[in-house]
């Protein structure tokens, strides 16, 4: 017998594609969205290799299974083709904790426009993350008023113009309870490689110090570094504050040896209205302007807000610097740009107003009494350093601007009876949930009730007594939460 053996030639690997004048444009409109990206590199590599260019259509297509079993189903129609290529996925995740302010709704819906642009060839997957709200205390712990709140967000978003063609929201309840076997694996492999203390670090993408932590509230940044893998995310595009649980995504791909780490793409955060607030809160009504703010919320806020006219300069300070010396990091700075002056006036104006493609801010000026009309920001800061401008002419400029893109939000929760039916209900939960959020604050003294049932002659002396559910072979996280919950109240 012979045996004849012939070598295969090696399969040459296709040439790379070329850069074209799109995908520059692409690559500049994407980049606009942060201030920070890590990296350059990593994000034109991705639009090489999943961006604009890279389609490929099949006339009909159901669902396909990923790499870790999760189920992604393909929406078709008779009439349109189905895109069967790997596109860039981007994520951010939000919290259903009650009121959206006006970067979260008006600043997000922009970055979303500008990430999903026509052709692009891209996702933009929102995480409602009900929770992680639960986890964090939010809505006083009830997971059906969570729910609420995220579908009434999702209200807000569509009503400011945010484009969802190529939008999805998954609800991180239900796609936890359904895909537990690629979830939890992922969560205790993050979980494992990395202590407690860089676990820790991480509590400022809550809003929490170091010292205030939960368990349940260790347990989130494990979660949300999870969330980055099982979503499947190419390029992680939250705010600043959410910076270090995103670096800690990219050091879990060194320590497993994945080859592609998520791109960070982090957006700018906006400061409070009041002097010295690095950003703005929920707890004060004031410090921010809110989706659902009337015209005269917009106009007594701005006009009492705070409103720099001279840089500080101030030696050896740097933007974002890390807590030394044992400091908590949840008090570090939220801008890696530095800024001497700190106007939040001129922040709405650059980030708010400006910010989508093709804007224009007009404001009266000494030259132009009547209203001058700027494209750029530059201009703007310029001119009111110089003096052309004063503050109250650029508060009243910042007012007309704001309101004119409320405007729609307000008109749609007006005259559309389900978005109407949300608002009503999470201002019900407003009223309810906040006096009992106050009185069980980090500042407030608890309230202590004891009673002495040995002196009461109730039970003898030496008793003990126990509340607990009956115990059952399958729990489940969620039984646990509402069992905790109902033991907290």
């Amino acid at each position: 017998f012979y045996i004849l053996t012939t070598t295969m030639p090696k399969k040459e690997a296709p040439p790379p594609r070329p850069w074209t004048d799109e995908l520059e444009s692409d690559l500049r409109r994407i980049l606009t969205v942060g201030e920070e990206c890590i990296t350059e590199k990593e994000l034109k590599n991705l639009i090489l290799l999943k961006g604009r260019g890279t389609e490929k259509y099949a006339d009909d297509a159901a669902a396909a299974a990923d790499n870790d079993g999760v189920r992604t189903t393909i929406a078709t129609t008779n009439t349109s083709p189905v895109d069967l290529t790997p596109r860039i996925r981007l994520y951010d995740g939000f919290e259903p904790s009650g009121r959206m302010h006006i970067a979260q709704g008006l600043l997000k819906s922009v970055n979303v426009n500008k990430c999903t642009f026509d052709g692009t060839h891209s996702t933009f997957c929102f995480w409602v993350a009900d929770w992680f709200a639960l986890m964090n205390d939010k809505m006083g712990g009830d997971l059906q008023k969570i729910v609420i709140v995220g579908k009434y967000l999702i209200e807000v978003w569509k009503a400011a113009g945010m484009d969802l063609t190529n939008v999805e929201f998954r609800w991180a309840s239900e796609e936890i309870t359904n895909n537990a076997h690629v979830y939890w694996p992922i969560m205790l492999d993050v979980a494992r490689r990395f202590n407690i203390t860089r676990i820790k670090k991480c509590c400022q993408i809550m809003g929490r110090l170091e010292g205030n932590l939960t368990a349940a509230q260790v347990l989130y940044p494990l979660m949300q570094c999870t969330d980055v893998f099982f979503l499947k995310a190419d390029i992680c595009q939250l705010g600043v504050d959410q910076r270090k649980v995103n670096m800690l995504a990219r050091e879990y791909c060194d320590a497993a040896k994945r080859r592609y780490k998520p791109v960070i793409l982090s957006h700018h955060m906006l400061y409070g209205l009041k002097e010295g607030q690095e950003k703005m809160s929920k707890s004060d009504p004031d410090s921010a302007i809110f989706m659902e703010d009337t015209v005269e919320d917009v106009e007594r806020k701005i006009t009492k807000a705070y409103c720099p006219t001279q840089e500080k300069t101030v030696e050896g300070e740097t933007a974002a610097t890390p807590a030394a010396n044992g400091d908590d990091a949840g008090k570090e700075s939220m801008q890696l740009v530095t800024d001497n002056l700190k106007n939040p006036i001129l922040d709405y104006v650059q980030h708010i107003v400006l910010s989508p493609p093709g804007a224009t801010f007009t404001c009266a000026t000494a030259n132009a009494p009547d209203g001058h009309t700027y494209t750029e920001y530059n201009g703007v800061k310029e001119d009111f350093l110089k003096g052309d401008i004063t503050p109250d002419q650029l508060k009243r400029a910042l007012i007309d601007a704001l309101n004119a893109l409320l405007e729609p939000v307000r008109d749609h929760f007006a005259n559309d009876e389900t978005a109407k039916g949300l608002f009503e209900q999470v201002r019900e939960f407003k009223r309810t949930t906040a006096p009992a959020a106050a009185a069980t604050s980090e500042d407030a003294v608890p309230k202590v009730v004891r009673m002495d049932l040995v002196k009461e002659g109730v039970i003898p002396a030496g008793c003990h007594l126990v509340l607990a559910p009956l115990p059952t072979s399958n729990p489940t996280l969620q039984s646990a939460a509402d069992i905790l919950a109902k033991l907290k109240a």
